[in-house]
């Protein structure tokens, strides 16, 4: 599906919602590996770049409080990942880590030859710190600096209870959820209000605010002829995790050691992700450091967004 098609493209303008951003972004679009992806620049073209990427299940709209606070200094790049947001679905749901790596590659490239200059800065969260740690390695020439927020990827404890399961029970659990989820419709709702109700339910520490802004941008209205209702953009098969594979964290040091770029490190103290100081995962980087944030969960950028984007403001100033 075209990401030009109305039914996946909904402006919560239509239902009189004011942005965040004061001033609209200008959206682009980047063909790789088969697939179109959505892509917004803030600010003038003339000013640094900065790529901002967003985590599974969630869409670039989740950055436009960082975005406010950055487009006087900045020229903010905010890509949807494949299956989510805006751009494209991946046929048959191919949303294991390296086709996103090999997407976000594709996009920094599709940048460089529309004239942003590299290296640059990078921030990304969950999924999307994942990736933008991946590419830094594989590409540090191309990374000035770079911010992950819980993007580390599996820590000892957690792979160590994922391979005590066989490989056969770890591919039959991960084969019956996708089928599981082939055979059912995603979730429709009666209205954008309903989705609003159901992110603020969830994602209890999101004020008001937060969580209309992050459920209308999520949402999508289906026509008469494809069921009707709204639903959420992202892709359901992107919520099959994990796949019956897992980078070991002895892997991802390796990965890590790559990184040539200083590197800082966001953890919500209340959050599942473990603390890389802790269990030992730090040591890997040439040069990073960890910032922890009290009262503040995975969504640490939403739950504590006054101290997150103080410490991103310094840490890209340094």
């Amino acid at each position: 599906m075209s990401i030009d098609d109305p039914t996946r493209v909904f402006a919560p303008a239509d239902l009189d919602y004011p942005p965040v951003v004061p001033v609209e972004p200008k959206r682009h679009v980047c063909p790789v590996n088969g697939l179109e992806l959505s892509y917004l620049v803030w600010g003038d073209a003339a000013k640094p770049p900065i790529v901002l990427v967003h985590g599974g299940k969630d869409h670039g709209r989740m950055w436009d409080w960082t975005v406010a606070d950055m487009i006087d200094e900045w020229c903010v790049i905010v890509p949807d990942l494949r299956g989510h947001g805006d751009s494209g679905r991946a046929p048959g749901g191919g949303y294991e880590g390296e086709y996103f790596i090999s997407d976000f590659a594709g996009l920094m490239a599709h940048l460089e030859r529309e004239g942003f200059a590299l290296p640059m800065p990078l921030i990304g969260h969950s999924l999307g710190g994942n990736i933008v740690l991946n590419y830094a390695a594989i590409y540090p020439d191309k990374v000035t600096r770079l911010i992950a927020l819980e993007g580390l990827g599996a820590s000892e404890k957690h792979y160590t209870e994922f391979m005590e399961k066989s490989p056969a029970e770890r591919y039959r659990s991960w084969i019956d959820r996708r089928l599981k989820q082939d055979a059912i419709d995603q979730r429709r709702f009666d209205s954008p209000e309903e989705m609003v109700s159901r992110m603020a339910g969830v994602h209890k520490n999101l004020d008001e605010t937060q969580a209309r802004h992050l459920a209308l941008h999520a949402a999508r209205h289906y026509p008469d002829a494809m069921g009707g209702g709204w639903g959420w953009k992202h892709d359901p098969l992107t919520g099959i995790w994990p796949s019956p594979r897992m980078t070991a964290p002895a892997e991802y040091s390796r990965i890590y050691a790559e990184i040539t770029c200083p590197v800082l490190l966001m953890r919500g103290e209340d959050s599942w992700a473990s603390d890389p100081e802790k269990d030992g995962r730090i040591e890997a980087f040439r040069d990073a450091r960890l910032i922890n944030y009290d009262k503040a969960g995975h969504w640490l950028h939403h739950d504590r967004f006054d101290a997150f984007i103080r410490d991103v403001k310094t840490f890209l100033a340094q």
